[in-house]
């Protein structure tokens, strides 16, 4: 029979399920990178999906298969590219579950730790985003579900474990991160056991190493994209140089994007950073090693990675490691209130373990639904207003999704329309596209560079009368009339 504090958990993971299903279900705009991968998608057969994919986007492969087919159920829809992530999302809650159950024992703290996890909205953002990232998270936790469960035979642990590691690394980028620390854990046993444990055990790491070197040498090595990846994540690797002042700032900015963004506490990051510390001390104290591993060898893994540029260190790319600073932060925080009720003698000291979860229900709050490129009010208002005589340009950052869009048949524009081009940093050669309009002109932003669109629409309105617009998250749209001079 369940506890009551189970029962709670429980919940809490149900009500997760329910608000990613309705952050599903709202439907949201594509962005420019969910669009351009969406393009991809949608424009080749999985044959095609096997080459390296346009407009610089990458993707594993085995994703790309699955989005391929399970987008068929929900065809020309952008709810079918995302029906994966949201199942990725909800097999997570599941696993994570079931992770801390093994490593953490007391209910009380499973609890803070799933309710922390199932309630950061940034999971639960991208558990409805055209992208791999929640597909990391699922692949991370499962490898730590087949590595920590209790098994019937240990052959079954090295089959599940085979073949679950080997698959890993066709679905999730950061499979070979996660699969080189549980390598280090299952050696560290070999040893420990000094020859009681059949050298079968060490059969899923030479089946991972050699699937790894066929997929480097067939998908990554000397792919076309690569030199554009290090100049686009050029600020997230880690500098090598200790004694410069922009490794420690790297160091700083990406301490507050893991707790401020990350684990989104925002303000009260600061509080999240102490007790993640103190589950750390507590951890060495303990002399918990094989724990540390786990929860901090990935994290160091791709520092590592991203000092000699082989895998950036950024917000999108390191979100499977949520599950990681959650449990730390959790263990940290059952310290104190231990510490402090032994002290007090105050069992309301327990409360302290609802702090965390509060303030992120407080953001889930305020903040739901989670919008980044609303493009398709932006053009729902123009389709509302506009006029055969009328012509369309679409700012570079809107026209991605405009193209999704018109090539899923959600919009059938009979205008005439200009593609503009990129010039992020010189606004006057958007304007010196616009001004070729001799026309009244819809003006279409998505993607903003910097304001730019306020440096375009400035101008505009000195040259021509603006008739109106409206403005939505991410997103604007503006009527104007031919320009007057």
């Amino acid at each position: 029979m369940k506890s009551n504090t189970q029962k709670v958990t429980l919940f809490v993971m149900l009500l997760s399920g329910l608000i990613s299903l309705l952050q599903f279900l709202l439907n949201r705009s594509l962005w420019w990178d969910e669009a351009l991968l969406a393009l991809n998608i949608c424009s080749r057969d999985s044959l095609q999906l096997l080459n390296p994919l346009n407009d610089n986007q990458v993707a594993p492969i085995a994703f790309l298969q699955i989005e391929k087919a399970v987008s068929c159920l929900l065809p020309h829809s952008e709810m079918g590219l995302r029906l994966f992530p949201l199942t990725c999302f909800w097999a997570s809650v599941y696993l994570f579950y079931k992770i801390t159950c093994v490593l953490l024992k007391d209910q009380k703290v499973v609890l803070l730790a799933v309710s922390v996890f199932c309630l950061n909205s940034s999971l639960i953002y991208y558990s409805s985003e055209v992208k791999q990232y929640m597909t990391d998270v699922f692949v991370c936790l499962l490898l730590y579900h087949l590595l920590l469960r209790k098994y019937r035979a240990p052959r079954n642990k090295i089959i599940l474990l085979t073949v679950g590691g080997g698959f890993s690394i066709f679905l999730s980028n950061i499979a070979p991160v996660v699969l080189f620390i549980i390598a280090l854990c299952i050696i560290a046993a070999f040893i420990r056991e000094e020859g009681k444990k059949k050298i079968s055990s060490l059969l899923p790491l030479l089946a991972w190493m050699l699937t790894f070197v066929y997929y480097y040498y067939t998908f990554i090595h000397n792919h076309p994209s690569r030199n554009s990846m290090l100049i686009y994540w050029s600020n997230s690797f880690m500098p090598a140089n200790l004694l410069e002042r922009n490794f420690w700032d790297f160091c700083f900015y990406k301490t507050r994007m893991v707790f401020f963004e990350l684990l989104p506490f925002h303000g009260a990051g600061i509080f999240a950073v102490l007790f993640f510390s103190i589950g750390l001390m507590g951890l060495l104290q303990a002399r918990s090693f094989r724990l540390l591993i786990l929860l901090l060898g990935p994290v160091v893994m791709q520092l590592l990675l991203s000092l000699i540029k082989l895998y950036p260190f950024d917000l999108r790319l390191i979100l499977y490691q949520t599950a990681l600073y959650t449990i730390l932060l959790a263990i940290g925080i059952n310290d104190v209130q231990i510490r402090l009720r032994k002290k007090y003698k105050k069992e309301w000291i327990t409360a302290i373990l609802a702090f965390f979860p509060l303030v992120l229900v407080m953001n889930i709050c305020f903040n739901f639904p989670f919008e980044t490129e609303e493009l398709k009010k932006s053009m729902a208002f123009m389709s509302a207003h506009i006029r055969p005589d009328e012509t369309i340009y679409l700012y570079y950052g809107a026209v991605p999704a405009f193209r999704y869009y018109t090539q899923s048949h959600k919009i059938n524009f009979k205008n005439r329309v200009v593609f503009g081009n990129c010039y992020r940093g010189a606004p006057q050669k958007y304007l010196d596209e616009i001004s070729k309009i001799k026309q009244d002109h819809w003006i279409l932003f998505s993607h903003l560079f910097d304001s730019e669109s306020k440096s375009i629409c400035n101008f505009l309105d000195s040259a021509s009368e603006k008739r109106f617009g409206s403005v939505y998250k991410g997103s604007e749209v503006y009527l104007y009339a031919a320009h007057s001079k």
